[in-house]
């Protein structure tokens, strides 16, 4: 049924169809039976109205609030990052609900004390706790900028054949290590992995 003339219809108005058509509420548990009646307010008469209320509706309105409320909290702080990247929508809104779950998990534990964070203070106790962690620092490849004493020294250090790998400055295939250090050098890359060039 269109929707303008479902508004021309009087309030509680409401047809069941079992069939494959577009619906306003669907439940796989509920149905529209046992109809009851409801005192609604009415801006046309102006007064409370009895009108008939479905068995799915009155059950909506019972047990309503969890996942509405978790809509609700999600669209108040919710990012506001744009990305061409498929998986980037999926990925902030779990971020988000996270947050939102370990929020109300804070509300339930501090319901008698006065330290109860609101959601914006919460979130960015979460972001000062991130910008103090400890940072994840990659190494680089290539030669370290400072290398340590004994790599200096020539005395010791010498070129052996060995399996086929990376060569710790210029990162091409090599079969050639160092006796001392066990990294893979080219003869060219010898002198300025030790720091004698």
């Amino acid at each position: 049924m269109q929707p303008e003339i479902i508004m021309k219809k009087c309030r509680g108005y409401f047809k069941h169809a079992c069939d494959n058509a577009a619906v306003t509420i669907a439940s796989n548990c509920h149905t529209h039976f046992p109809v009851k009646t409801v005192k609604r307010y009415s801006k046309a008469e102006k007064k409370h109205v009895d009108i008939t209320e479905p068995n799915i509706i009155r059950q909506y309105n019972k047990y309503m609030g969890g996942v509405d409320v978790m809509d609700k909290v999600l669209s108040s702080y919710r990012p506001k990052f744009r990305s061409k990247k498929w998986w980037w929508n999926l990925f902030s809104h779990a971020l988000n609900m996270a947050v939102v779950a370990a929020w109300k998990l804070h509300m339930e534990l501090h319901t008698a004390t006065n330290n109860r964070l609101s959601h914006l203070q919460f979130r960015r106790e979460i972001t000062i706790h991130l910008l103090h962690a400890r940072p994840f620092v990659r190494s680089h490849p290539g030669p370290r900028s400072q290398l340590p004493i004994r790599l200096r020294t020539s005395y010791g250090h010498y070129l052996q054949s060995c399996a086929q790998g990376r060569c710790a400055v210029c990162q091409r295939n090599c079969r050639n290590e160092c006796v001392q250090c066990r990294k893979r050098l080219h003869r060219n890359c010898f002198p300025s992995y030790h720091g004698l060039a």
